[in-house]
């Protein structure tokens, strides 16, 4: 850009700062401290030099988003391995269970019976007592539980048994993918 005397006297005039003396940079103090702030835990040329410390700084948030994508799956992952584990405690398996409590219309999802089965055992082993007397009355093979840890349980079989539910649609949290497009509104029967 050609400096003329219109743009001097723009530059002088618009300016905050002294007319004749050299314009400041931005200092890189601000950016240096945020660096300093991420990477003051790490070892040699990552901690000591600038170069090093923005590469670890990467790899650092580039681990953090990928953790962040991938919590959603890990907790359904360990909720159904919980269940699992907890229904292997009462000899009963994860299908004939699920099977079982979707016919009779209990609506609970994996992470609800994994902190049932944690925070509320006896609550848990009912459940697991109820669907062991459906399975049985149902012909499926289920090993019956100890006489003396035995819920006496008396299940009417037309009264409780009916037509599953259609799973229910799981919209995804937060915006889209991008975080560009804003997330549509819902419709009546969403809700």
């Amino acid at each position: 850009m050609h400096l003329t005397k219109t743009l001097s006297l723009r530059r002088i005039l618009n300016s905050g700062f002294h007319p004749f003396q050299v314009i400041p940079k931005p200092d890189v103090w601000m950016k240096r401290e945020r660096l300093n702030r991420f990477t003051a835990w790490q070892y040699a040329s990552e901690r000591d030099t600038v170069k090093g410390a923005y590469r670890k700084e990467d790899k650092i948030f580039s681990y953090l988003s990928m953790q962040r994508e991938d919590e959603q799956k890990l907790e359904k992952f360990h909720a159904e391995e919980r269940v699992r584990t907890a229904l292997a405690e009462h000899d009963m398996e994860y299908s004939k269970f699920k099977t079982v409590l979707s016919h009779s219309h209990i609506l609970l999802d994996n992470i609800c019976l994994s902190q049932l089965a944690i925070y509320e055992p006896r609550s848990f082993r009912s459940l697991v007592a109820f669907a062991k007397e459906i399975a049985r009355q149902e012909g499926m093979d289920v090993i019956p539980d100890d006489p003396e840890f035995a819920y006496d349980v008396h299940v009417d079989n037309e009264s409780v048994l009916r037509k599953p539910l259609p799973h229910a649609v799981e919209y995804t949290r937060g915006a889209s993918e991008n975080h560009t497009n804003k997330p549509r509104k819902l419709r009546e029967d969403e809700y």
